[in-house]
């Protein structure tokens, strides 16, 4: 028996548009398969635009009323499948579109929820971010497969009822997912590669902050372990597409970190020392009442002064040129991150 042919081109996540060539054998079943699968490439730009977002960075929380529209969406196809009859009683094609339903609703509803409270406390550590940026590639990837589940289904239901589909490739939709689920893995790698040392960093600036001269040396000795680590995963690294250039823009924020290692914070560190030193002078001197002052504790105080006052200014210029550099080179690591996106959607 001669099969019916069915040229479909692929949507995202499983809807899908076909342009129909009906056998007469087999035309109800296409009939079927057009009022089953039609409906769903409804959702496909606002899937899309909603991902794009939210894959890109940080902001599921801004688009969060559509994920719920998307949530509403999901509800109302799946009670419109509801009503829908079975192809002579086959219900295969119809309960499988439910199941990629629900996978989907799923998703939205509780996966992407999840995203959405991670992204609120993702920058408070290493492992908060690792698991924000983990949670999202797998919510995409869900998506995923719920799409290859669909799709599955769509041919069992086809070659059941002689009807042949040609798909000769995906359409630009379809290519938008699977690249920006690629585009969003790479991302994610270096991005945590940069993000643990920019974390350690804010740590030693706290302990600066506080005066906690212990837990800046701490903190700067793991800094520079971090920086070491980091230039080992990049220099490793695959370029994406041939394109090295957010790798390279990573490397160069690790200079500046690496200078901070090794030069800038130990330096501080150094004022904080100066400093103790002309607190404990003064307070001898202060101790003791002019007549009773030796030279010998004058100079010393004298000398305590003066490698303070330098320190000073030693600690302020280096602050003052740290500031500039840092957002200097976190502008750019953002620009970089972003045109990097620019270059590899579609």
């Amino acid at each position: 028996m001669k099969k019916a042919i069915i040229t479909g081109i692929l949507l995202l996540t499983g809807m899908i548009s076909f342009v129909f060539t009906k056998a007469q054998t087999s035309a109800e079943a296409v009939e079927y398969l057009e009022d089953i699968t039609l409906p769903f490439a409804e959702l496909k730009d606002e899937t899309w635009q909603y991902l794009k977002v939210v894959t890109r960075g940080k902001g599921a929380k801004k688009v969060d009323r559509k994920r719920q529209a998307l949530i509403d969406e999901i509800k109302i196809a799946r009670g419109d499948l509801r009503r829908k009859k079975s192809f002579y009683g086959d219900e295969d094609l119809k309960n499988t579109i439910f199941q990629y339903l629900d996978l989907n609703y799923k998703v939205f509803n509780e996966d992407y929820a999840k995203i959405v409270d991670l992204e609120e406390i993702a920058e408070q550590s290493y492992d908060l971010m690792e698991a924000y940026l983990l949670t999202k590639e797998k919510a995409n990837e869900k998506l995923n497969e719920a799409f290859d589940v669909f799709k599955s289904a769509e041919r069992s239901f086809a070659d059941k009822y002689n009807i042949r589909l040609l798909e000769p490739e995906e359409d630009k939709m379809s290519q938008k997912i699977k690249q920006a689920n690629a585009l969003l893995k790479y991302y994610n790698e270096v991005y945590l590669i940069f993000f643990k040392v920019y974390k350690q960093e804010a740590y030693v600036l706290d302990a600066l902050d506080k005066g906690d001269v212990s837990g800046v040396e701490q903190n700067t000795s793991a800094l520079g372990a971090f920086v070491s680590e980091a230039n080992e995963k990049l220099t490793s690294m695959d370029d994406y597409e041939g394109d090295g250039s957010l790798k390279l823009a990573a490397k160069e924020v690790m200079v500046f970190y690496q200078t901070e290692a090794e030069k800038d914070f130990p330096s501080l560190v150094d004022f904080y020392l100066k400093k103790d030193n002309f607190e404990k002078m003064k307070k001898i001197i202060d101790s003791k009442p002019a007549k009773n002052r030796t030279q010998e504790d004058v100079d010393k105080y004298n000398a305590a002064v003066k490698e303070y006052n330098e320190a000073v200014n030693t600690f302020n210029q280096t602050n003052t040129s740290n500031n500039e550099k840092r957002s200097k080179f976190l502008d750019k690591w953002n620009k970089e991150a972003d045109s990097f996106f620019e270059r590899h959607s579609i």
